[in-house]
């Protein structure tokens, strides 16, 4: 079925003809995707895209979904390090899940040249001669109806490639396969990334998944991967984001993006400096409510700064305040800060009356070329450290 294209940026609005069920779907389905509102002429309406990335299906229409930042600027926050980070804006060269689905055929790439690592697990199974570990009460129970009995039941650790950080990159390329967005060209690269999987379990990474795999010392050369595979898992949405799921959507919602970008930056920055830590989403149960702040920092344990991450323009607004304020009550930190994208970074301080409590809200640049972004994130990253 061929389907009309609308292009919408991020956060810009822009007038569109639409026949009537196409806004209803928009009102009803997409509320968090798009915001749409009724012009003053008849049929015509104002759309403007929510913090997405992406495209989705209506029944008539083809949504394509662009970051207002310049395309390489984009993919330097998704972690795909373009050729060149710049400030000027222009149309991207390929759709985003062309350019997803290359990064990730090229990162399996270097990891085969690595060599895969294969995993270890425990297995039952019988044998002539005993090895790993005698399951007892089976070897009793065949003891009793055979005077000799002929196998001993052992549980012994084989070597094989069915692991977390195996799973989740052949979960990720059957579901672009799947999705029929990937450009002809790109799908046997990602049809390789199957076949080498085949003896792999095939399901649905969890976060659980995720966490396992980035922890595995094993797996250290499999992190870059990995974390492209979780914007690809997420960004087939589920039925609270698009509740008609069954049409076509691939959708990366940049709050999330950003708030990576700044734990996969900030991690590399501490990294020299022994006893820091960063940490995301980390729980912290208050009676009935769970509470989950962005970045947690810690220094030789403790709780250092607490960081939340804000995918709009710095603004010092009540509930922003108060949910940076509750995590700092939560955690025992005493550095609090909300961070901001914008053209340059920058900071600001707010105290309360007594002097004790301090907000910072920071901005932080994500437009420019990557020295500038660079030397942004070190220069947060300086604050984080500073007594």
């Amino acid at each position: 079925m061929s389907r009309r294209v609308v292009t919408l940026i991020e956060r810009r609005s822009r007038l569109c003809r639409l026949p009537r069920e196409e806004f209803h779907f928009l009102l009803t389905e997409a509320r968090p995707i798009v915001e749409v509102v009724p012009a003053a002429e008849r049929g015509w309406y104002q759309l403007t895209a929510r913090g997405w990335v992406g495209f989705f299906d209506s029944p008539s229409c083809r949504y394509v979904l662009q970051p207002k930042l310049p395309w390489p600027n984009f993919l330097w926050l998704l972690g795909l390090r373009p050729h060149e980070a710049t400030d000027q804006f222009h149309q991207p060269d390929s759709p985003l899940i062309a350019a997803v689905a290359e990064a990730l055929a090229s990162r399996w790439d270097d990891v085969l040249r690595r060599g895969l690592v294969a995993g270890y697990r425990e297995a039952e199974s019988q044998s002539r001669f005993l090895r790993g570990k005698l399951r007892l009460a089976e070897q009793l129970r065949e003891a009793a109806t055979a005077a000799f009995p002929e196998y001993f039941h052992v549980t012994e650790p084989i070597l094989d490639l069915d692991t977390a950080w195996h799973r989740i990159p052949k979960a990720a390329a059957s579901q672009l396969l799947r999705s029929g967005a990937v450009p002809p060209a790109i799908r046997p690269r990602l049809q390789a990334i199957v076949q080498v999987l085949a003896s792999v379990t095939e399901a649905s990474p969890t976060e659980a998944d995720f966490a396992a795999a980035l922890a595995e010392p094993r797996a250290e050369q499999y992190r870059e991967l990995l974390e492209l595979c979780r914007v690809i898992v997420q960004g087939f949405p589920t039925a609270s984001v698009l509740p008609r799921s069954s049409l076509a959507a691939f959708l990366i919602d940049l709050g999330r993006v950003f708030e990576q970008y700044l734990i996969r930056s900030l991690r590399q920055e501490l990294a020299p400096y022994p006893g820091w830590e960063v940490g995301s989403q980390g729980a912290f149960e208050l009676g009935p409510t769970v509470l989950r702040p962005d970045i947690v920092i810690r220094r030789a344990g403790s709780a250092w700064a607490v960081l939340d991450a804000k995918w709009k323009k710095v603004a010092a607004e009540a509930s922003d305040l108060h949910q940076i304020l509750a995590y700092r009550t939560l955690t025992g930190a005493n550095r609090v800060g909300l961070v901001y994208p914008g053209r340059s970074d920058d900071f600001a301080h707010y105290f309360s009356p007594d002097g004790r409590i301090r907000v910072s809200l920071y901005r932080l640049r994500v437009v420019g070329r990557e020295e500038q972004l660079e030397r942004s994130i070190r220069r947060l990253a300086r604050w984080v450290r500073t007594d």
